[in-house]
């Protein structure tokens, strides 16, 4: 089992926008290819309204979100533990620059959501490269954090963007990823723990090993 401190869980915000949002330069348009596993009952067409939610976020950064494969995936257990888990073991494979599970719910977790704090989504700490997020409404703490909002939330996690007040730090390392980018790379960088940028999509993986892997 993965060790708690591999994941970053999805139940608080990235922060408020602020004026701050507008007075960065965000650069050229650069696309993020996130690939995408997905169960049974969340359909292509949820796949791209949940896409397009991102993108419709992310349009003022020029960042384009794009799907290069989605394949299907059954889910690795019951708790968000597990099914966390299976993804972070999984290689980032050419052409992604990301690995997304998009998640349904059953009745299962309809009740775990009445008595036990539910999470809606991850992403991994040591490289912001994996993580997944709940694509389906079937508990009552999605009335307040929709499917849509819930994988807003977890792709600006996927660009380094801390839990805050305010998206201030935030607007900041999006600069600074997408001035991280090396021109010949087919790679939008990883971020480790340190705030360091993983500018390979090998050096990503092997941090990840290593993480997995312990001391």
């Amino acid at each position: 089992m993965v060790m708690l401190a591999l994941w970053m869980a999805g139940c608080t915000s990235v922060g408020m926008h602020t004026r701050e949002r507008f007075a960065h330069d965000y650069g050229p348009p650069m696309q993020l290819r996130v690939c995408v596993l997905h169960t049974d009952d969340v359909t292509p067409q949820r796949i791209d309204t949940l896409i397009a939610a991102v993108n419709k976020e992310f349009r003022s950064y020029g960042i384009d979100v794009v799907v290069p494969w989605a394949r299907p995936w059954q889910r690795a257990g019951f708790t968000h533990e597990r099914l966390f888990d299976d993804i972070v073991r999984r290689e980032v494979e050419a052409p992604c620059d990301r690995l997304v599970a998009f998640v349904d719910r059953n009745a299962g977790d309809a009740l775990w959501g009445l008595v036990m704090p539910e999470v809606l989504g991850m992403v991994d700490d040591p490289t912001h490269t994996r993580g997944y997020v709940v694509a389906t409404r079937v508990s009552l703490n999605q009335v307040f954090t929709s499917p849509a909002k819930a994988t807003v939330h977890e792709f600006y996690h996927l660009l380094g963007c801390p839990h805050a007040e305010s998206m201030d730090a935030c607007y900041t390392r999006i600069v600074a990823l997408k001035n991280a980018r090396l021109a010949d790379a087919d790679f939008v960088p990883g971020i480790d723990e340190d705030g360091a940028f993983l500018r390979t999509r090998e050096s990503a993986n092997r941090v990840m090993r290593e993480a997995l892997a312990g001391p």
